[in-house]
């Protein structure tokens, strides 16, 4: 689907129906920090839990198979808890980024100053542009492109380890290094080859620094507890698959998110993003699965980025509920997954063929 002048709102329309959607929701944007805290500390105890049942489990048998899978699903809601934390204003959340970091982001090697370019993807003037670090542009054309996107997975557990290990000594040597490492290796979730992350103040601020050294400091941990024997050589390789899982699914669920639309990688109006994302409102639990901490309302993301992840599922139900029946949220509805993805294959393959 082509981000067009007539599949999207126009500018009066898009900033009539930005507003209506707000009023609606407006009293649902304050977070609650103990749903956060609660959410965090359960599913870090069911991801790590599980994780160490299916490392003693006896190889390839079901408790195996059972236990990998739910650490899995566990820490890739708690990995997702970044998301929630480079939309809130830093000075409220500072503890439980801190939190968070100790838990999630230092043990997986990916900190949260990852991720401090994700709110690029929501401005206007970036999204589904070269400036848009989430975005898949027109370069990203053919299904062959979509399947190496998917292939990415198996190595962004590896590229997390080797930045930490390698890349931070080098940035703390020189300021040049550093300005290089910053630009090329500092952006978690990069799937726009054009985009390089731009120096500003967060590459200087002493939260990033502190998280630097403390994941590259893990990082050579575990090389010297493999290296001396303390732990099993086999150990990385069982956490790598269950690593490689949920990220994987992530690739699948960031795939699904968005229709991406824009070809002629222009910015777009805020409407125009709202109907560039896709919303998967049916089914209970497995879109809690695959798409976790409210991430199914991906259009409802775009159109208030700043709703808590524990009030999407209410205010979802107040814009079907109040819209009408041609507003463009509407349309971002899809009956589950496999029709999104369904479509933007069938899309890609056009615009391969051409």
């Amino acid at each position: 689907m082509t981000v067009a002048r007539s599949a999207a709102p126009e500018a009066g329309e898009s900033v009539r129906f930005v507003r209506e959607a707000h009023a609606l929701v407006r009293d649902l944007l304050e977070p609650r920090p103990h749903r956060y805290w609660i959410d965090l500390a359960l599913t870090s105890l069911l991801a790590y839990t599980a994780l160490a049942v299916s490392l003693s489990a006896p190889a390839f048998t079901g408790v195996q198979a059972a236990a990998l899978t739910v650490a899995a699903l566990a820490m890739y809601r708690a990995a997702v808890f970044i998301h929630e934390i480079a939309h809130r204003p830093p000075a409220s959340f500072r503890a439980f980024t801190a939190a968070w970091n100790a838990v999630c982001g230092v043990p997986l090697f990916m900190p949260s100053f990852l991720y401090g370019d994700h709110r690029g993807h929501h401005a206007r003037t970036a999204y589904g542009t070269r400036a848009d670090p989430e975005y898949i542009l027109v370069a990203w054309s053919g299904p062959a492109r979509i399947v190496a996107l998917l292939a990415l997975a198996f190595v962004y557990p590896l590229l997390g380890f080797a930045r930490f290990l390698v890349l931070t000594p080098l940035a703390l040597l020189a300021r040049p290094l550093d300005r290089l490492v910053w630009a090329h290796a500092s952006s978690l979730y990069n799937m726009n080859e054009f985009y390089r992350r731009p120096w500003d103040a967060e590459a200087a601020r002493p939260a990033r620094w502190a998280q630097e050294i403390a994941t590259s400091a893990w990082a050579w941990i575990v090389v010297g507890l493999v290296a001396t024997g303390r732990v099993a050589w086999s150990t990385p390789g069982k956490v790598y698959v269950v690593v490689l899982l949920w990220m994987l699914l992530n690739q699948i669920r960031t795939l699904a998110a968005h229709r991406y639309g824009n070809r002629a990688a222009r910015p777009l109006s805020h409407g125009a993003q709202v109907a560039d994302t896709n919303t998967f409102a049916r089914g209970r639990w497995l879109p809690a699965l695959w798409a976790p901490l409210g991430m199914r309302y991906h259009a409802l993301h775009h159109l208030v980025p700043a709703l808590p992840y524990h009030a999407m599922a209410e205010a979802h139900r107040r814009l079907i509920e109040t819209l009408p029946p041609g507003s463009p949220y509407r349309a971002t509805l899809q009956p589950h997954l496999g029709s999104a993805l369904g479509a933007m294959l069938r899309e890609r393959a056009c615009v391969g063929a051409r």
